[in-house]
This record gives C-alpha cells, sequence and structure tokens, in this order.
C-alpha cells in the first residue's frame, strides 16, 4: 500500500439541481431555498462540494500533512479531478468517517455529473479490492462504518468519538454551520473546519490501526508525536486552537495497554 489518504469533503445544496429536480420550488429566491434544505441535506448527487481537505500518512505511521485541495478560487470540477488524479495515482488505502454513506458517494455523482473520467478509481487487482466495495479494509475505510459494526450497533458522530477519545473535537464550527459560512461568502473558515475534521479523523485511524495491529506500539506513538510536531510548526488559528487543546497520549499505547 502506497500509504493513507484521510479525506473529508464539505458541500452545500447545488440550488441549479435542486430547482430542476423540485426539490425546492424553482420560483423562490435562494436564501428561501437554501433554509428550506438547512435542516436535512439533499441526496448526494444534489450536493455541490465546496471544500475538500486530505491528510497522508507513510505505510509506516508517519503523518506527512493535512490540508484544504486546492486553491480558493477552484471551482468544484477542479476540487473533484484533484482528488481523483491523486488517489488515481498513488493508489492509497483511503479514510474517510461516514465516508461510505456521504462523502464517496458525492465525489462519485458530482464527478459523473461534471464529466470527469476517473478510470484509475475503479482498477481492481492485488492489492487493490476496489475502493467502493463497502466490507474491505485494505482500499477504503469508513472509521464510522466499520466501529459500528456495519450498523449492528449505533453509529456514533466524529465529534462523539474524538471526545470518547480525548481528541478536541469539532471545535466552534460544526456541519450546520457550513451553509451559513457559504451564505457569508466564508469559505476560508468552511475550508479550516473541513482541515480540522480530517486530522481529526485522520487521529481516531492511528488509534484503531494500532488496535488492529497495523501500527506496532512504537509506530503508533511516532505517529501521533509526528502529529503534534506539524501542528508545532503549523501557523494558521485553526491548527493553533487545535494544538492548545490536544497534547499526543502514548501512554495508551506505548504500555501495551489501555487505560481504565
Amino acid at each position: 500500500m502506497a500509504g493513507i489518504l484521510v479525506f473529508d469533503c464539505e458541500t452545500v445544496p447545488d440550488l441549479i439541481r435542486c430547482r430542476a429536480a423540485n426539490i425546492v420550488d424553482a420560483s423562490v429566491e435562494d436564501t428561501i431555498a437554501y433554509a428550506s434544505l438547512s435542516e436535512a441535506m439533499p441526496k448526494p448527487p444534489f450536493c455541490q462540494v465546496v471544500a475538500l481537505a486530505v491528510a497522508w500518512i507513510t505505510p509506516d505511521g508517519a503523518f506527512r500533512d493535512c490540508r484544504a485541495l486546492g486553491e480558493p478560487d477552484w471551482d468544484e470540477a477542479r476540487l473533484l479531478a484533484a482528488w481523483f488524479e491523486i488517489v488515481g495515482r498513488h493508489r492509497p488505502r483511503i479514510v474517510g468517517w461516514n465516508s461510505s454513506g456521504f462523502d464517496l458517494p458525492v465525489l462519485v455523482y458530482r464527478a459523473v455529473l461534471h464529466g470527469i473520467a476517473t478510470p484509475a478509481f475503479y482498477r481492481v487487482g492485488e492489492p487493490y479490492h476496489g475502493y467502493r466495495k463497502r466490507y474491505d479494509e485494505e482500499s477504503h475505510i469508513d472509521l464510522m462504518d466499520l466501529l459500528s459494526g456495519y450498523g449492528a450497533s449505533p453509529r456514533v458522530s466524529l465529534h462523539e468519538m474524538a471526545t470518547a477519545c480525548g481528541l478536541p473535537g469539532k471545535g466552534s464550527v460544526r456541519g450546520e454551520d457550513v451553509l451559513t459560512l457559504w451564505q457569508a461568502g466564508d469559505l476560508a473558515a468552511i475550508r479550516a473546519y473541513c482541515e480540522r475534521d480530517v486530522l481529526t479523523t485522520a487521529l481516531i485511524y492511528g488509534r484503531y490501526a494500532a488496535h488492529r495491529g497495523w501500527f506496532t506500539p512504537d509506530q503508533a506513538v511516532t505517529f501521533e508525536q509526528s502529529v503534534a510536531r506539524w501542528l508545532d510548526a503549523a501557523t494558521a488559528p485553526h491548527w493553533q486552537a487545535f494544538r492548545a487543546a490536544w497534547r499526543p497520549s502514548p501512554h495508551v499505547w506505548g504500555s501495551g495497554v489501555t487505560p481504565a
């Protein structure tokens, strides 16, 4: 495996397609249309990707980077093409939270709508069992789905799992705030929120990788320490806030036992 790519996307309703499909009244203004969709997002084809963030973890467990893809002026099609190009070229294990249920379907649907060809994404063969195969941990891991036993137990939110692990969690911005931020033109805050979710997912993946035996205790400690070093060098306010609220916990894995 080339490495681990943790990812997350943020979306808002695609009003043009929502109106065309009669999901919202075509005659109402944007503000009213958005308000009617604010409580429940439409189905994946009708969700426009406005931010897409990734983090890279090397096969030996070193954290390398976490960032929103592209520049603020990139349109959705360019963001999607960049993500699929990275996955197709490097063939990483991809990891998300609710990524089987939402993020990955959104990316695929929207790529189809934009006419973006992604043949490498569907390539199957050892060690790749296919990114769309649900019950497989080799190519794509949806941590929320997997940890719940694929729905056998109640699924938990990213924030719930983060706080259970002693991580800072969502911070001041939540998923329901994305549409409000988008309407206010604050794409920077959306991109920062998306990055923070990716880092949180990456840290949870580190815990799962140690539990699963993919990381040795030393690799698990090295991973969290590499995240800490990366955060120490990051200057953006949302990273400084995350670093202030979090400390690595090498005692969890370094001793080979989990605290009660």
